[in-house]
C-alpha cells in the first residue's frame, strides 16, 4: 500500500510543479463547475431529441445520478477514508486558488463529470460524444491535481465510483424502459 501511496505523491508532484502562471487561469477555468453550464444544457437538449417520450426518466435518472456522485464521493469516500488533500498534507504544494475541505478522496469533481460522460456514452452510444465528454472529464480531473487539490488517485477513484453508479442507474433505467433507451 505504501507503494501506492509513494506512486500517488509522486505523480501528484510531477503535475503539480510542472504549474505555470500561463496556465493558472486556463486550469482555474476547468476546476469552474458553473461554466459547464451551456454544456449540460446542450446535452439535456440532446437527450430530449433523441428520448422525447421518456425524458422525465432520463431526467430523474440523471438527477439522481448526480445526487450519488457528489453526495456519494462525501458520505461513501472522504467522510470515511479521511485521507487529506495535498495541499493539507505535502510541503511545497503550488496552490492556485485555495486549498478547500480537508479531505480529498475521492474528487467530487471527477465523480460529477465522469458520470455524466459514462451515463451519457451509455444512453446515445455514440462514441464521440463519450469520447469528448471523458476528455473534458480527465481534464477536469488533471486540473485539480495541478490546482494543488486533489491526488491523482483522488481522480482516478471519483472516476470508478463514476462508472459504477452510472452502471446501475443505466442497468435500473434500461430496465424500467426496456429497448426504447
Amino acid at each position: 500500500m505504501n507503494k501506492l501511496i509513494d506512486f500517488d505523491i509522486f505523480l501528484f508532484n510531477l503535475i503539480n510543479s510542472s504549474g505555470d502562471d500561463s496556465f493558472d487561469s486556463f486550469m482555474i477555468l476547468m476546476s469552474n463547475k458553473f461554466i459547464f453550464i451551456p454544456l449540460y444544457i446542450y446535452i439535456l437538449l440532446i437527450l430530449y431529441k433523441n428520448f422525447k417520450k421518456d425524458f422525465i426518466w432520463i431526467i430523474l435518472s440523471i438527477s439522481f445520478l448526480i445526487l450519488l456522485a457528489d453526495f456519494g464521493s462525501v458520505k461513501f469516500f472522504k467522510e470515511v477514508f479521511e485521507r487529506l488533500r495535498p495541499c493539507h498534507q505535502l510541503e511545497n504544494v503550488r496552490i492556485v486558488l485555495e486549498c478547500g475541505g480537508n479531505y480529498g478522496f475521492i474528487s467530487s469533481h471527477a465523480s460529477n463529470m465522469f458520470s455524466i460522460a459514462f451515463f451519457v456514452g451509455l444512453l446515445t452510444k455514440k462514441f464521440r460524444m463519450f469520447f469528448g465528454l471523458f476528455s473534458l472529464a480527465t481534464l477536469i480531473g488533471y486540473s485539480r491535481i495541478y490546482l494543488g487539490v486533489h491526488f491523482p488517485f483522488d481522480i482516478v477513484g471519483g472516476m470508478l465510483w463514476a462508472l459504477f453508479i452510472s452502471l446501475v442507474i443505466y442497468a435500473l433505467l434500461k430496465k424500467k424502459l426496456g429497448e426504447a433507451i
